[in-house]
C-alpha cells in the first residue's frame, strides 16, 4: 500500500480546491509550465516546515501570507491540508489563517484514527492539537500514538531539487563527512553519503557504481574518503577508468553529475530511503538513455517507497503506465489535478506510446486559454 492515500489541499498558491486526490506508488505530474506541478511537490515542503515547526521562517521567506494563499488573503481566508494515510487508518489535517501582520497560523490541528477492519461500523478517534505559540503542535508537541505516527511519517518525506549543478553548485563543494543521515535536497552531502554507503552498505554502493556506468562507461569508481588535510571534511572525486588522474565534480558534465545523484537518491538502502520522494523535474540535462534508465530506478524504488515526480519529458512518460500519470491543468486560474483513465486510452495505445499521445495533446497538460 502506498504512504499515503489521499491529500485534500485548498487554497494554497494555485491550487484553489484538490479533494482526496488518491496518490499510488508512482505519481508522474505533467503539465504546461505554470500549471502548479511545482506548487504541488510545494505542498510537501510546506508540510515539512509545519513538521520541523519553521511555518514562519517558510511564511517569511515565501515573501508572507498573501503570497502562500491563493489569490491572496482577500480571496484566500483559510489554507487547509488534509492526509490520509493506510486506507484512512491514521489522518491529519490542519487549517491556517492568516494574521493582520500577514502571517499564518494554525487555527485548527487534528489528528485521527480508525482501524476500520476491527471496527467497520464505528467511527475515527479524534485528538484535537493546541497551537504551540505561532506554530502547528504537530511540530512541538510529544502527543498521542497517532500524533507521534504522523510526525515520524512527515519526517522521513524528501522533497529533491537537483537542477543546481554548475559552478557554485553544493555538490561540487566540500561536505562534513558526518553529515550523512539522508540525502539532502540540493545533494550538498552527494560525497558524505556515498562515503557512508561506501563503508556501511558496500552492496547498494557498489550497485550505484555500476549504475552510473552504464550513463557514463569512462567512469570507473568514486574515490569516497576523508580530505587528508582535513579528515572532517570530504569532497566528491571520482576515477577515469583510463587514467589515474585527479578529477572532481568540476570535471563531469552536468547531466552526469545530476544523474549521479539520482542514482545514489533511488539506490540507497531501504532502512536510509525517504519514505516518499519527491523530485522536481529529474530529467533536467539527461541523455535520453539516462531518461530510460531513471524510469528504471523509480519503478524499483516505488516497490517500497513512495514517488512523485513532476516532468516536462515525453520520454520519461513512454516508461510508466497511463494510472501512473496525474495531469495539472489551469481551470479558472486555479490548479487541478487528473489521473489518466487506461481504459479511455486503451484503443489510442495500441499505435501510440503516452509520451506520444501527451504530443499530440490527447492527454490534456497543454498551455490553455483560461
Amino acid at each position: 500500500m502506498a504512504e499515503l492515500d489521499t491529500i485534500t489541499i485548498h487554497g494554497f498558491k494555485s491550487i484553489a480546491a484538490i479533494d482526496e486526490l488518491k496518490l499510488r506508488p508512482v505519481n508522474i505530474i505533467i503539465g504546461a509550465n505554470g500549471s502548479g506541478k511545482s506548487n504541488f511537490i510545494g505542498v510537501f515542503t510546506f508540510l515539512h516546515a509545519v513538521r520541523e515547526g519553521h511555518l514562519q521562517d517558510y511564511v517569511s521567506r515565501a515573501g508572507g501570507a498573501d503570497r502562500v494563499l491563493h489569490f491572496g488573503s482577500k480571496n484566500t481566508q483559510t489554507l487547509r491540508i488534509h492526509l490520509s494515510f493506510e486506507g484512512g487508518r491514521n489522518q491529519y489535517d490542519v487549517e491556517l489563517t492568516p494574521t493582520d501582520s500577514d502571517e499564518l497560523i494554525p487555527s485548527s490541528e487534528r489528528v485521527s484514527f480508525w482501524d476500520k477492519e476491527k471496527f467497520p461500523g464505528g467511527r475515527p478517534y479524534t485528538e484535537n492539537l493546541p497551537r504551540v505559540g505561532k506554530e502547528a503542535a504537530i511540530g512541538k508537541m510529544q502527543g498521542s500514538r497517532v500524533m507521534r505516527y504522523v510526525r515520524d511519517h512527515l519526517d522521513r518525506w524528501r522533497v529533491y531539487h537537483l537542477h543546481d549543478t554548475g559552478s557554485t553548485s553544493p555538490m561540487k563543494k566540500t561536505a562534513d563527512i558526518q553529515d550523512n543521515r539522508f540525502l539532502r535536497p540540493d545533494g550538498a552531502n552527494l560525497a558524505a553519503f556515498l562515503y557512508l554507503l561506501h563503508e556501511q552498505h558496500p552492496g547498494s554502493y557498489d550497485l550505484i557504481r555500476r549504475t552510473v556506468q552504464r550513463v557514463a562507461p569512462f567512469f570507473d569508481d568514486f574515490r569516497v574518503e576523508p580530505q587528508q588535510l582535513n579528515t572532517d571534511k570530504i569532497r566528491l572525486e571520482w576515477k577515469h577508468k583510463h587514467s589515474d588522474a585527479f578529477f572532481d565534480a568540476s570535471s563531469l558534465s552536468d547531466g552526469t553529475l545530476r544523474f549521479m545523484a539520482l542514482a545514489t537518491l533511488f539506490l540507497q538502502p531501504e532502512s536510509l530511503r525517504p519514505t516518499v520522494i519527491l523530485v522536481d523535474e529529474p530529467e533536467l540535462g539527461l541523455h535520453p538513455y539516462a531518461i530510460t534508465l531513471l524510469a528504471s530506478l523509480v519503478k524499483q524504488a516505488a516497490v517500497k517507497t513512495q514517488v512523485i515526480l513532476s516532468s516536462q519529458s515525453a520520454l520519461l512518460l513512454d516508461h510508466f503506465e497511463p494510472e501512473d500519470v496525474l495531469v495539472a491543468d489551469r481551470v479558472k486560474g486555479g490548479t487541478c489535478l487528473s489521473r489518466l483513465d487506461p481504459l479511455r486510452l486503451a484503443t489510442w495505445l495500441e499505435e501510440y506510446s503516452l509520451g506520444q499521445l501527451w504530443e499530440k495533446n490527447e492527454l490534456g497538460g497543454r498551455p490553455t486559454g483560461e
